[in-house]
């Protein structure tokens, strides 16, 4: 099977902020815990961009912030915090761990951005106190998309309180893509394999076990072809578990965390979305980014990404056939497959995160205002 990655058209280059070179950087403090997901990408774009709006971002919080809560992990973060803050004038946090640490440490005795990168789905009512107690204190608060307000809103925290800043991807990165053929070679996969992806964090809502129950009617058209998982959480046992069971386990691989993702958009054929729900879209945003076709599920956060049969195919919620025949479209026919990508790949600059970058900083200046 061909490359159907494309070569990225010539954008027109937006205009740089004009800004006074000698006028000295406001520097922000950057805090967030250790991170592998889409909130490590997040953060950064805003280390990347913020200099050229004026802010010197420095990053603090991967070396002390633990990912689970503990009285005495959580007292060291909170006096550390405060140790690195006293050096900024406010500071940017990012997640709901950094967001529980910073109101421990800050409360509103200091100025404080809170911005939310995941779906909030618990219906514990203890955790939905946790939001609403952290969310009295900061003097900003963001999400990344609608359906991440939504979560927060369904929580307790007031609609109102919350600004929408859509997350992005940072488009340089992919613009320099690995060649199909060394990847394939790499991963020792045959030149004409047909390969199936999934990128993304191994969650209910992510829908990969829909992606592996969908792979039973592609082996009756393509007993060859891959489906390939990248990432990791707490349903890697259950989806290895059903991965064992199906038809051809052998055709199925996991690659965990991939940090050099773009080496696995470059490899694959089509990416496979199955989301029951979605926070942002990352994975689709950065296969966009990269050439490579789509077949997501017919849900808000997807349509805000997808034009169905112009940038990519939607098909029904809980569908692995309609999933698999959408795949197959795009695997059995190079024109299309090649069309989708293309007109995709022309409205990628809508999200690159150096936008969601020039939405941010008219926050942190009412933050210091």
């Amino acid at each position: 099977m061909s490359s159907l990655l494309l070569e990225r058209p010539t954008l027109k280059p937006e205009p740089r902020p004009q800004r006074d070179e000698g006028r000295e950087r406001i520097p922000v403090l950057v805090v967030v815990r250790p991170s592998s997901s889409g909130m490590l990408r997040h953060v950064q774009g805003l280390l990347k961009y913020l200099p050229e709006f004026g802010f010197a971002p420095t990053l603090t919080g991967p070396d002390f912030i633990t990912d689970r809560a503990g009285p005495i992990a959580d007292s060291r973060a909170v006096r550390l915090i405060r140790e690195r803050a006293a050096d900024f004038p406010f500071a940017h946090c990012h997640g709901v761990r950094a967001g529980w640490i910073c109101a421990l440490a800050f409360k509103r005795d200091y100025p404080w951005v809170w911005t939310v990168h995941h779906l909030l789905r618990s219906k514990s009512a203890l955790v939905r106190t946790l939001w609403r107690w952290i969310a009295k204190y900061p003097r900003a608060i963001t999400a990344v998309s609608e359906q991440v307000k939504h979560g927060l809103v369904a929580g307790g925290v007031p609609s109102e309180h919350i600004e929408v800043v859509q997350g992005g991807v940072d488009l340089e990165r992919f613009e320099k893509l690995p060649r199909r053929e060394a990847m394939r070679e790499q991963f020792f996969v045959p030149e004409n394999r047909p390969i199936l992806l999934c990128v993304g964090r191994f969650v209910p809502h992510k829908g990969f076990d829909i992606a592996i129950r969908a792979m039973e009617h592609v082996w009756n058209a393509l007993p060859d072809a891959d489906l390939w998982l990248a990432g990791d959480g707490p349903e890697n046992v259950r989806l290895v578990k059903m991965v064992l069971r199906s038809r051809q386990p052998h055709h199925v691989r996991f690659f965990g965390y991939w940090s050099a993702v773009e080496e696995l958009y470059a490899a694959a054929d089509v990416l496979l979305a199955p989301a029951r729900d979605a926070g942002l879209g990352l994975s689709t945003m950065e296969a966009i980014a990269c050439g490579l076709p789509v077949v997501a599920t017919d849900i808000s956060p997807m349509r805000r990404l997808i034009t169905h049969e112009h940038t990519g195919l939607l098909v029904p919620p809980e569908n692995p056939e309609a999933l698999a025949q959408a795949a197959l479209r795009i695997l059995q026919d190079k024109s299309l497959a090649q069309r989708l990508a293309h007109n995709a790949l022309l409205t990628a600059e809508r999200f690159h995160i150096r936008h969601t970058v020039e939405q941010t900083v008219p926050i942190y200046y009412r933050v210091l205002a």
